[in-house]
């Protein structure tokens, strides 16, 4: 390890300090975690996914009586996953990360899973590029949090969401939200909630592209243009990828990606926004169950996946104080997973095909109340209903077709006291076709303490996660049989942080420390039926987050995890992976990462060094799957583009572009027998015109 620290140590000073050149005086600030280098502005209403890119509305100037008007208040960068409203990033007490587009070009990475590694809180693995991946949030399940786009849930009924072929085409930004948020978004929040929004389209009309080629057979290309005006924006985007992979049989990912988005002002009260995004990828793996590592490599079987996501947005502004939501969406996820037999490998053929459709409908009101006493207020009033459909065939014949619904009420309160003290509290009541009702409350609290702006947090919230439908309804055949009777699986958090900006919102740092206790987890147990709610478990850890501008151009990002998991109760069940005791598995006690941004005259660099301590997994490859430790590891990955031309009329500006990961070659295992990637390298040229 210290090799490593002093070989990373090396790489910056010869990478970084060339391109800098000489120090200048600080004069650009760095975004904060929470804290804004601006006086904060108040909550407004928006809705659910849009972005706030525009400038912000500004208070009509206000002065002393005769005297001259006030100059009107800059707001800060807003968020608007922690309360479905346009909230200033120093109002949010919700611990909550914020990814940028400038951030994600930067390191050069197509895929989301990528950007979410270094996120504090998240454990994210995957098999290999393209194939199954978990993100797991403060210890919980990988299918505890739910992922939106736009405002719409993507996640198939039950809560999963495998992000392994989710590429970044018209991302503008990522939100993370840590917690369970069931008050506001109802079942699958239980852990989380991870927000992509797209690109808002304004200017004239602006092309990029890219194209790379690298290691492995590797090639990527990107097209997209964007543009508008108030009153009509559009952003369009699509990428193709070709990866082959590093095991030497079988073993390749293509994907195609489609998106876009249109933004109208027909009437200067009403906003409507139309989002779509396709997605289609096919996964040739060789790996079994235990690992390219342990298992005989699998030379036929693949996995195809198509993703269709639809949405509407309307906003109206009936009254400077109330504002109506309506949004509709749809998303689709068709899947086929193909195994023809293989002497000696396989004990049949095997082949599935499963899709599962989610339709949300959600209508809410925003009412921006007058202040009070110094107490500003804005109450959230709204229902949702959602459709969801599974269907899954066989080869053997064995078929499940269902159906269910969900209705829900919901609201909220946002209150503010002097823009000091900042209270949430909320609740949110779901009738579910399957497990009946259920209530889930969330009280958020913040206080801005002078001279230096210290904001404190805390807040107490409760989640859920609807059954799946296999564990509702079985898979068809006699040895898997659902269960209608399943309550769903629950959460019970608290949390208390602490955010602190520095050198004048040049630095800012920000810690939490979290407690979740889950409850009533489902478990496969022999008999029928075959799922039962029978285990509990329990995390608690602490969260760190650091953003720091270093010199002009030259910013340093760190963040680093502390969890400890813990069964509280198997149910009896007596398996490997879920031990009274135990950690869970694949959730390292220590996580952390240091990215170093660089931005300067034609250069652009990404330097970022991620690592993972050991864990407790599982042995897959043998019966009954023994536990094992999973070595920890560090992987240092490497962006780097040089501007060669600059846009000028009709000439685009053109970037060399380079990408290297896994850059000192480290053999390391996210999943305890299936091999990470070795070195490998993408090189290409991108323009805008």
């Amino acid at each position: 390890m210290q090799g490593y620290s002093r070989s990373a140590v090396l790489l910056i000073i010869t990478i970084v300090v060339p391109l800098a050149g000489p120090v200048r005086a600080q004069l650009a600030s760095a975004p904060a975690l929470t804290q804004p280098s601006v006086a904060p502005g108040r909550s407004t209403p928006m809705a659910s996914g849009q972005i706030a890119q525009a400038p912000p509305r500004q208070t009509p100037p206000t002065g002393p009586a005769g005297g001259q008007p006030e100059p009107p208040v800059q707001l800060e960068e807003v968020v608007v996953t922690a309360t479905r409203t346009e909230l200033p990033l120093s109002q949010a007490a919700s611990a909550i990360t914020v990814i940028r587009r400038e951030e994600i070009e930067r390191q050069q990475v197509p895929e989301a899973l990528e950007v979410l590694r270094d996120v504090p809180g998240l454990t994210v693995t995957q098999t290999n590029r393209g194939g199954s991946s978990s993100v797991f949030a403060r210890g919980g399940e990988s299918d505890f949090n739910l992922v939106l786009v736009d405002g719409i849930k993507v996640n198939v009924p039950g809560g999963s969401f495998d992000f392994g072929d989710f590429t970044m085409e018209n991302v503008e930004r990522i939100e993370v939200l840590r917690g369970p948020q069931s008050a506001l978004y109802g079942a699958d929040a239980m852990g989380s909630v991870i927000q992509l929004l797209s690109r808002r389209g304004r200017g004239p009309l602006q092309v990029e592209g890219s194209f790379g080629g690298g290691r492995f057979a590797t090639f990527e290309e990107r097209v997209s243009l964007a543009g508008g005006t108030d009153a009509l924006g559009y952003s369009f985007a699509a990428g193709r990828v070709d990866a082959g992979g590093h095991l030497r049989i079988n073993h390749k990912f293509e994907q195609t990606a489609l998106s876009g988005r249109v933004d109208l002002v027909p009437l200067e009260p009403l906003q409507v926004r139309l989002t779509a995004r396709y997605t289609n990828s096919l996964f040739r793996f060789p790996t079994e169950s235990g690992g390219d590592l342990l298992d005989k490599l699998d030379p036929h079987q693949f996995q195809r996946r198509e993703r269709l996501i639809l949405g509407a947005n309307l906003t109206a502004q009936a009254t400077p104080w109330w504002q109506q939501v309506l949004q509709v969406g749809h998303a689709s996820t068709d899947f086929r997973s193909i195994d023809p037999f293989d002497a000696g490998i396989d004990f049949s053929e095997s082949a599935t095909k499963t899709l599962e459709r989610r339709v949300p409908v959600d209508y809410a009101w925003h009412f921006t109340l007058p202040r009070v006493a110094d107490v500003g207020t804005v109450l959230t009033v709204g229902g949702a209903f959602e459709e969801e459909t599974f269907r899954r065939r066989t080869l053997t014949g064995a078929s499940v077709d269902k159906s269910r619904s969900n209705k829900a009420g919901y609201v909220q309160a946002q209150f503010d006291w002097a823009k000091r003290i900042f209270l949430t509290p909320g609740v949110r009541v779901d009738d579910n076709e399957t497990f009946g009702t259920d209530t889930n409350p969330r009280v958020q609290l913040a206080v801005l303490l002078p001279p230096a702006e210290t904001k404190l947090r805390g807040g107490y919230a409760t989640g859920i996660k609807e059954p799946s439908f296999i564990d509702n309804f079985g898979t068809g055949s006699p040895f898997v049989v659902g269960n209608p009777d399943l309550k769903p699986e629950q959460s019970k958090s608290w949390e208390v942080g602490v955010d602190q900006s520095l050198l004048g919102g040049r630095a800012a740092v920000g810690a939490t420390y979290f407690f979740s206790l889950y409850d009533n987890l489902i478990a496969f147990v022999s008999g029928s039926p075959s799922f039962r709610n029978i285990q509990r478990a329990r995390s608690r850890g602490i969260e760190t987050e650091l953003r720091a501008t270093l010199v002009e151009g030259l910013t340093i990002k760190g963040s680093y995890t502390f969890l400890q998991t813990r069964v509280i109760d198997d149910g009896g069940v007596g398996d490997t992976v879920f031990q009274p005791g135990q950690p869970l598995i694949r959730r390292p006690k220590h996580r952390g990462a240091v990215s170093l941004d660089y931005s300067q005259g034609p250069w652009q660099a990404n330097f970022n060094v991620t690592v993972v301590g050991a864990s407790r997994d599982v042995n897959f490859a043998v019966d009954p799957s023994p536990s094992v430790t999973l070595p920890g590891y560090h992987k240092a990955d490497l962006a780097v583009s040089y501007r060669l031309t600059r846009r000028a009329g009709p000439m685009p500006e053109l970037r060399l572009t380079g990408r290297v990961s896994n850059l000192f070659g480290q053999a390391y295992q996210e999943l305890f027998g299936f091999s990470a990637p070795p070195l490998t390298y993408l090189f290409g040229l991108s323009g805008r015109f």
